[in-house]
């Protein structure tokens, strides 16, 4: 198929809905959790996390949202422009881009976050894509996911 951006913005606005969100952030949430508890058990510290910042975080894994200036809010950011809304500005972006890439894929001790190539094919990874290239970059994605849901003759 031939794309253009409006048509491909309006894919991705019926792929991008509030429940596969939803979902992504889940999956994020619990990959973070994991890597704090990691991380206290690293430090021997893992009964660290208080009682009620576990009921805190039940409650952010169950209802997907976390008040504050958070990676949620990079993700949010992130799904909103893969549904076609303006970028608030480059330097915007860029932040929350960062925020996501590292709090998942940076490890302790490297500078840089090592993105594996799997991420890229996860609904957060190619909403980064479409931030950093243009949605363009994904109409290869875009092609697949039309051959998928078109039945064939």
């Amino acid at each position: 198929m031939t794309w253009t951006r409006e048509a491909a913005y309006d894919v991705l606005k019926t792929v991008y809905t509030d429940d596969v969100m939803q979902q992504e952030k889940r999956r994020v949430f619990k990959l973070l959790y994991n890597q704090l508890y990691e991380r206290l058990d690293d430090l021997a510290i893992n009964q660290a996390i208080s009682e009620q910042a576990e009921k805190q975080l039940y409650l952010f894994k169950n209802f997907t949202f976390m008040p504050g200036d958070n990676i949620f809010q990079s993700m949010r950011y992130m799904f909103l422009i893969a549904r076609g809304e303006k970028e608030i500005d480059r330097k915007t972006t860029r932040d929350h881009l960062d925020r996501i890439y590292k709090a998942l894929y940076q490890p302790a001790g490297l500078k840089n976050p090592v993105i594996p190539d799997h991420f890229w094919e996860t609904p957060i990874g190619i909403a980064c894509r479409i931030a950093e290239d243009g949605i363009e970059a994904v109409y290869p994605v875009l092609d697949e996911l039309n051959e998928t849901s078109t039945p064939s003759s």
